[in-house]
């Protein structure tokens, strides 16, 4: 092989470039460098395994930082295909000139180069290719005889060898012009070849090649400051696509977050607020029907008011509106009626506005705790509330409601007289027995009532009973057992009635244990453990009443520790320290409910207390 051969580097191809066979490699190096295979449910569960730890992630990521995602994951892919469309039509377009220009230079050598070889003249060659070597650019040029043997190269020293490279064939070979690629001492040239052709006797005879490179170094130089050029401009726009992204993403978002903290504050009951509409597109518009459900349900919430309990289950129960028809089916219930003492002369001597106001406040405490021992209010008919408790122990819970009636009103009767307010009492009469509960009315207007005989007697027992008296019947008394005490109070004629009716007073049935009613709240307070004033805790009461609260505190308190806890709220002219003792203590979801005993408030506060737990606030109603 000559000099010329080993500077002159063709690219390396594989046996489908050369179309050169594969030579076998032997068993023991195949199996020594090809790697293991994976078995395909493996490699199936691992991509199933990315796949959904790319989904979870994905999934989780703020939309803000999807947009983003999305933006710059585009404008990078446009960029990049943009880039390769662009940088491959330089190149080919560069490439074709240089092309143009190598083509030129090996004709010129050719012509030049065809005298030289018919005079055997090689200092003309020499001359010739000299002078085109002139024009810039060439790293070589040479005129081969029709042997293969150099015939005039550019380096003196290459005169007279003959080449027998890859490239070297391939030029003698080549029936005309012929471009090719390779690289001499480090530098990448474009090659370009042509056949030195003479007549004789009317044949066209090969007597030599005439080859030249071209160096591709200003080329690739050139495409690679393009390169450069393009990436920076792409690093600009991604920045200027992430700042773009992120706006854009943190305007589509804030309606969102405004919409979210929405829908936190109805899913914890308040109905009061609606989120403010920033924007007037899809998200905007969602905003709007939020709004407007919002509106709906405080609709709904405001005519359920007007419903009983049971008509609310009802409605909840039955979907379809065939299922509302008149009838009724037979049922055990309870039934408690009570009804107010003097309702009749009081009204005489005050102010409608007043009487509806006392009113309502007696209505609201009788009402809470027919809910709390799972009855419900049928209807209130001026002064008088009916209830009806339907559970298979009907009896032992109306019974319970109305010894808590009766407490809870004998306890707001003391704290209003102490301020000089008027006092309500009440009659209570309650009876069990079979009834007929269902829809009653006509087609346009129904009611989910009760009818029924016992409904009458419960009536009637309320009518005979005297202000704080409780009256059951023969058939409740049975129900509750001997754990309940009564009164005998013998049997009476009641109107409408031809027999007369045994009837008892109730005066105690266990489970019915709390003097007083409490309020639900969330009132900020601080407390301190008895003797250590200055370690103040925050909390939150929960519920209150003249007897005791629950506390909401994130530090535990031992049962049994007595606490001093201030708390000032508009109810409560000026700050007070309550004293009480722990008597339970419960933890939920990260904090400590205290069950707290009061001990020692003064007979004032504990009526301001106890008239504050039964105030009713109309814009609440």
């Amino acid at each position: 092989m000559s000099e010329t051969d080993t500077e002159i580097k063709e690219p390396e191809a594989g046996p489908a470039e050369t179309g050169q066979r594969a030579l076998p490699v032997p068993a023991a190096e195949t199996a020594a460098t090809l790697p293991v295979p994976v078995k395909h449910s493996e490699f199936g569960q691992g991509v199933r395994v990315l796949a959904t730890k790319f989904y979870l992630l994905a999934s989780s990521m703020s939309i803000r930082y999807k947009i983003a995602a999305a933006l710059v994951a585009v404008l990078c892919l446009s960029i990049a295909s943009l880039g390769i469309i662009t940088f491959n039509m330089q190149k080919k377009i560069l490439k074709g000139e240089m092309a143009k220009r190598a083509g030129m230079i090996v004709q010129n050598i050719a012509n030049s180069g065809k005298p030289a070889l018919l005079t055997h003249n090689e200092l003309q060659g020499y001359s010739a290719i000299k002078d085109l070597e002139k024009s810039g650019g060439v790293v070589y040029a040479m005129i081969l005889d029709s042997k293969g043997s150099v015939f005039a190269h550019s380096t003196l020293v290459q005169s007279g060898r003959t080449l027998s490279g890859a490239a070297d064939k391939a030029a003698l070979a080549a029936p005309g012009l012929l471009f090719q690629e390779a690289e001499l001492n480090g530098v990448p040239v474009l090659e370009a070849s042509i056949p030195i052709t003479a007549r004789l006797d009317d044949k066209t005879l090969r007597i030599g090649t005439a080859r030249a490179g071209l160096s591709l170094k200003d080329l690739h130089g050139a495409i690679r400051r393009g390169k450069f050029v393009f990436a920076g401009i792409t690093v600009v726009f991604v920045l200027l696509g992430l700042v773009i992204s992120f706006a854009l993403g943190k305007l589509l978002t804030r309606q969102i977050l405004v919409l979210a903290a929405g829908m936190d504050v109805v899913s914890k009951g308040d109905l009061s607020r609606q989120v403010k509409v920033e924007a007037y597109d899809e998200i905007g518009r969602l905003s709007e029907s939020f709004n407007n459900m919002v509106g709906k349900l405080q609709e709904k919430l405001k005519m359920e008011k007007y419903l009983s309990q049971s008509t609310l289950q009802l409605i909840s129960r039955r979907g379809g509106l065939d299922e509302f028809k008149l009838g009724g089916e037979r049922r055990h219930v309870s039934v408690l009626f009570s009804d107010v003492r003097g309702f009749t002369s009081m009204s005489e001597k005050l102010d409608p506005e007043e009487v509806v106001g006392l009113l309502n406040i007696y209505l609201n405490l009788q009402a809470e705790v027919v809910y709390q021992f799972g009855g419900s209010v049928n209807k209130f008919v001026g002064d008088e509330v009916m209830a009806i408790f339907t559970d298979k122990d009907s009896e032992v819970q109306a019974a319970r409601s109305a010894i808590e009636m009766q407490r809870f009103i004998k306890m707001l009767n003391k704290a209003r007289c102490s301020s000089g307010k008027r006092q309500i009492n009440v009659g209570i009469g309650v009876n069990s027995g079979e009834v007929i509960l269902g829809n009653m009315g006509s087609e346009r207007q129904m009611d989910y009532t009760v009818i029924g005989d016992p409904i009458n007697v419960a009536a009637r027992l309320c009518g005979a009973a005297a202000p704080g008296q409780i009256i059951v019947s023969r058939s409740v008394a049975r129900a509750l057992g001997k754990e309940a005490r009564f009164t005998q109070l013998g049997p009476i004629q009641l109107k409408g009635k031809k027999d007369a009716v045994e009837i008892l007073e109730l005066l105690a049935i266990p489970g019915a244990t709390r003097t007083s009613m409490r309020r639900r709240a969330n009132i900020p307070v601080t407390y301190s453990l008895s003797g250590l004033s200055e370690e103040k805790t925050p909390a939150a009461i929960l519920d209150m009443s003249h007897g005791g609260c629950v506390i909401r505190s994130a530090s535990p308190t031992g049962v049994g520790g007595l606490l001093e806890i201030e708390v000032e709220m508009p109810a409560f002219p000026g700050p007070h320290k309550l004293q009480g003792v722990v008597r339970h203590v419960k933890k939920i979801e990260g904090n400590y409910l205290l069950g707290i005993c009061f001990q020692g408030l003064s007979e004032e506060l504990c009526n301001t207390i106890t008239e504050w737990v039964h105030h009713i606030d109309p814009r609440n109603a």
